[in-house]
């Protein structure tokens, strides 16, 4: 009844305290900011496989690169296949792909519109920056008020892997202070990297693309099923359809 729901709301700006003092907000791009069972990231591994065979380069290790070093074109760069000239090509090239699995989902809006509010965000993504805004423009987010899209060529086209990547969108973002830096993303390997940086973070997505397995992450602060938990893991949302867990 009435109770109850006031109760929830009165608890939840509590309920999660460690977020608290958050100044920044960086929220991955694919498989985190939009889910669709893999969908759109296979039409990636299939034009990043076929570009990649003009290189000399299988589709499997093309994705075996993309495992260890966080974006194939990291590893290419890494293996000496490719060079910083030919990064821009290989960024435009394989982002040429269909977009119809993302579909506009208005409950996403709502739910960042409420998260815009509690801090600057940005869309942090370890792809091309053209690539995010198309993703976004098909969630029917893209107009909300973000600071911008920090991507793979802002971090001198490091994954996010890497300590530099992280300090290069603070320093985008003008922030100072990690620990007030909040990280969305569905990568393990991306979660431990921001959180050795002294970032907080937030694991999204429960299930492994190749394994089928539930994804653990002991550094992950929280973990939700989707990013549309995230209002409320920051108090600004109701309580009802609660998908995240934080861990104390």
């Amino acid at each position: 009844g009435l109770r109850t729901i006031c109760v929830r709301q009165m608890l939840l700006p509590a309920a999660q305290p460690r977020f608290r003092g958050i100044t920044h907000i960086f929220i991955d791009c694919d498989d985190c900011l939009y889910q669709n069972g893999w969908a759109t990231a296979r039409r990636i591994t299939q034009s990043i496989g076929a570009y990649t065979a003009t290189l000399g380069v299988s589709k499997d290790r093309a994705y075996q690169l993309y495992k260890e070093h966080g974006t194939c074109l990291k590893g290419l760069l890494v293996e000496r296949i490719l060079d910083e000239a030919g990064a821009e090509e290989f960024l435009t090239e394989v982002h040429k792909i269909d977009y119809s699995e993302i579909e506009p989902d208005a409950r996403l809006r709502e739910v960042l519109s409420a998260v815009l509010g509690v801090a600057p965000c940005w869309v942090f993504t370890a792809s091309a920056s053209e690539h995010a805004a198309r993703c976004m423009a098909k969630l029917g987010v893209g107009g909300l008020p973000w600071q911008g899209i920090i991507d793979t060529r802002a971090c001198s086209l490091e994954s996010k892997h890497a300590r530099s990547s992280f300090e290069a969108a603070m320093r985008i973002a003008g922030a100072t202070d990690p620990a007030t830096c909040l990280f969305c993303d569905d990568s393990v390997k991306n979660i431990q990297a921001a959180s050795a940086f002294g970032w907080r973070t937030v694991l999204v997505g429960r299930t492994d693309r190749d394994t089928g397995a539930e994804v653990r992450c002991a550094e992950a602060e929280a973990h939700l099923a989707s990013i549309h938990g995230l209002a409320e893991l920051l108090g600004v949302a109701p309580a009802e359809g609660a998908d995240g867990e934080a861990r104390e």
